[in-house]
């Protein structure tokens, strides 16, 4: 064997036999030109759509992207606020955008910078004013008892 790499032989006009090349028609030939020519239309017109449809799936993919950030920071700043916060829109600038923990890291940012967060106010439940119930009877202190419970 040698190294050399077979060739197939390749089928040209100026290999086919002049009989066979007389054989194709002018029609035949137009015919073949018209086809060709309604695929290169079809590939044309798939092309733009592809375009198009890429364009579209660009814009909707960024639209979500935004949509995405702008729902990551409202739930950010909520739990800012939650946490007693004053200024949550300033803590939003220093949170890194690979925070796999937010509660920790609220935690530690609290720690490190107080100032930025109030203490929450402890509610004891109603708030009753017993003073004005002294000329009240039994039965009217415990329906101001329930309306204050109420908030009415």
């Amino acid at each position: 064997m040698t190294d050399e790499k077979i060739q197939p032989v390749v089928d040209t006009a100026e290999n086919i036999e002049p009989a066979a090349q007389n054989k194709i028609s002018s029609n035949e030939i137009a015919k073949l030109h018209r086809e060709c020519a309604k695929y290169r239309n079809a590939l044309k017109a798939f092309n733009e759509e592809k375009a198009t449809t890429q364009k579209q799936f660009d814009e909707i993919k960024t639209e979500l992207n935004s949509v995405y950030q702008q729902k990551r920071e409202q739930n950010i700043l909520f739990k800012l606020e939650k946490s007693g916060c004053l200024k949550p829109s300033l803590v939003l600038k220093d949170i890194p955008e690979d925070c796999s923990d937010l509660d920790e890291f609220i935690l530690v940012y609290q720690k490190e910078n107080p100032f930025l967060f109030k203490c929450p106010k402890t509610k004891h439940g109603y708030s009753f004013r017993g003073n004005r119930a002294s000329n009240y009877s039994s039965s009217q202190q415990m329906n101001n008892y329930i309306r204050s419970a109420l908030r009415r």
